[in-house]
């Protein structure tokens, strides 16, 4: 049976755990209706989750105990993804899947063609967090703040592998040997010939996902998971 999964501030070095936080708290007694002697995963967030069963619930507490840890499940490739700001709704669910997919950092860009500018970084963390949370991660992949091209590239440079989506350009060969990877996916109209000529000139191979016109939300997705898989 699939046990709930919660990833927050839990001390997962000791035998006994306790959960605090109000807001989980009545989703465990309140929603879910989980009671003493049931199991749920707890995960910090950094990489390590045990399974625990509940020992006390109170008002303000829950009590458990470790029944055993849980290995590391994050995938061994770090992939950075650098997405053009979309529109509210498209950003949000390119951020969830791209979580779902493996990601271990998003950073928002503005570029030429960026039309938004405006995110709500408490609601992206918890998008995030939710997301990792259903996925099933043992980490929680960053949200860093918003920087302009040109310091995205700086930023992503020391990765081994250094791509940015173009849809005009030939096709897309991961590496599977690489342990990291920085990603640029464009905004709605996607990036300028200005931006790309910077990128290549910046050491990034510039490369297509297809014949196909995609979306950004879709080519972040699209791209996030073929470049942690390796395929």
């Amino acid at each position: 049976m699939k046990l709930h999964r919660f990833i927050g501030d839990f001390d997962l070095s000791k035998s006994e755990v306790e959960i605090n936080n109000p807001e989980l708290i009545k989703q465990i007694k309140g929603i879910l209706r989980i009671e003493v002697g049931e199991h749920l995963v707890l995960g910090d967030g950094r990489g390590r989750q045990a399974e625990v069963m509940i020992e006390t619930i109170e008002r303000d507490l829950i009590t458990t105990s470790i029944v055993r840890e849980i290995p590391n499940n994050d995938p061994e490739k770090k992939v950075s993804l650098y997405l053009a700001i979309l529109k509210k709704e498209n950003f949000e669910l390119a951020v969830q899947k791209a979580v779902e997919c493996g990601v271990s950092m998003i950073i928002p860009v503005i570029t030429e063609r960026t039309v938004k500018t405006g995110l709500n970084a408490t609601r992206l963390e918890k998008i995030i967090r939710e997301a990792s949370e259903q996925s099933e991660r043992s980490t929680v992949p960053l949200l860093q703040k918003t920087i302009n091209f040109e310091n995205a590239l700086a930023h992503g440079y020391g990765s081994e592998e250094k791509i940015i989506f173009d849809p005009e350009s030939s096709g897309c060969n991961p590496n599977q040997n690489t342990k990291s990877a920085s990603i640029f996916i464009g905004p709605e109209g996607g990036f300028s010939e200005k931006e790309i000529a910077l990128a290549r000139s910046a050491g990034y191979t510039v490369a297509s996902l297809g014949p196909l016109i995609l979306r950004g939300e879709t080519a972040a997705v699209i791209a996030t998971y073929r470049i942690v898989q390796g395929i």
